[in-house]
């Protein structure tokens, strides 16, 4: 009879049971359950958006058919034939890489001059108001400096006549050259404060001492920029190009609001052409493929960078 019940008294309770398989299987695949949530939504958010569009590009579609007929590779056979595409290409990278080389080289700058103040509240309180640009959505952005830039009642013309710069109102938007250098300027305003805190980190991550050595060999503050400061941020450098650059490519806000594209097509990038097919035109098979087309060129460029040029500044 006793011997009966130690049996029974030495019995695990079920729930221990499952509780040990379930700990069991989570300890086995202990990557799965914790990025298993990560690659679902990226999955449902990205992947599977990117992949339907890239379908639905072999397909000719417009408002009030009666449903897509697949026409292969068409769509692309008149993307590259058509000569709006090819203009807004080379406008897409002109406004682009106009973008990023304005918001790192400013942002690089005013990172170092924020790195000299001593008084740490103060230098807190530059970073703050620098990072208020950052945090105004792009399309507020875009408005707030169309009224800047406005032709007849915008403030930047009444400070350059009360200054004596100019004597006539400049039409800032209405001209081709000079429309397409404000919307690549109101970018990379927009970016710059990005491109600073990244590099500002760089330069925190400096060591003193490498300053101290270089001005015990005699080295002037250029070479000790070129020779220390240089090397050290290079990778801070290509992080906040690669970012900067991957959402000036694929733009919208800041050119809709401020020109839509004008003076004629002057800043028509391919995301405003993307939005005129799709959007005015109801041509959803041509809009897919100018949609896949500025994807590709972000992963490929994206890809190439982080293979080459990271790994090789990490071998450095």
């Amino acid at each position: 009879m006793s011997t009966q019940s130690a049996k029974i008294g030495d019995r695990i309770p079920l729930y221990r049971v499952l509780r040990d398989r379930v700990a069991q299987v989570v300890n086995d695949h202990i990557k799965l359950v914790l990025l298993g949530p990560a690659l679902l939504a990226l999955f449902l958010v990205f992947i599977y958006p990117v992949v339907y569009m890239f379908y639905q590009s072999f397909f000719f579609s417009t408002l009030g058919a009666a449903e897509p007929r697949f026409v292969g590779l068409a769509n692309y056979v008149t993307l590259f034939e058509d000569p709006a595409f090819t203009r807004d290409f080379v406008t897409t990278l002109q406004y682009s890489f106009g973008s990023v080389t304005i918001a790192t080289l400013s942002g690089l700058a005013i990172a170092l001059a924020v790195k000299q103040v001593d008084s740490d509240r103060l230098r807190d309180a530059y970073i703050s108001l620098i990072m208020a640009a950052w945090a105004i959505p792009l399309a507020t952005a875009g408005l707030m400096w169309r009224w800047i830039f406005h032709g007849q009642v915008g403030i930047l013309n009444k400070v350059l006549r009360d200054i004596g710069l100019v004597s006539n109102n400049i039409a800032w938007t209405a001209d081709p050259t000079l429309a397409l250098m404000a919307v690549i300027f109101v970018d990379s305003w927009v970016r710059m404060p990005f491109a600073m805190i990244v590099l500002y980190a760089g330069l925190q991550s400096i060591p003193e001492h490498m300053y101290d050595a270089v001005k015990v060999d005699g080295a002037t503050t250029f070479e000790a920029f070129r020779h220390v400061t240089i090397p050290y941020l290079r990778p801070s450098l290509f992080v906040a190009i690669l970012i900067n650059w991957m959402f000036a490519w694929r733009a919208f806000d800041i050119v809709f609001t401020m020109t839509k594209g004008g003076p004629g097509t002057s800043t028509e990038v391919l995301s405003v052409l993307l939005y005129r097919q799709g959007m005015e035109l109801f041509n959803f098979g041509y809009t897919n493929a100018v949609a896949v087309i500025l994807v590709l060129v972000t992963m490929v460029v994206g890809a190439f960078y982080v293979k080459v040029i990271l790994q090789r500044v990490d071998e450095e």
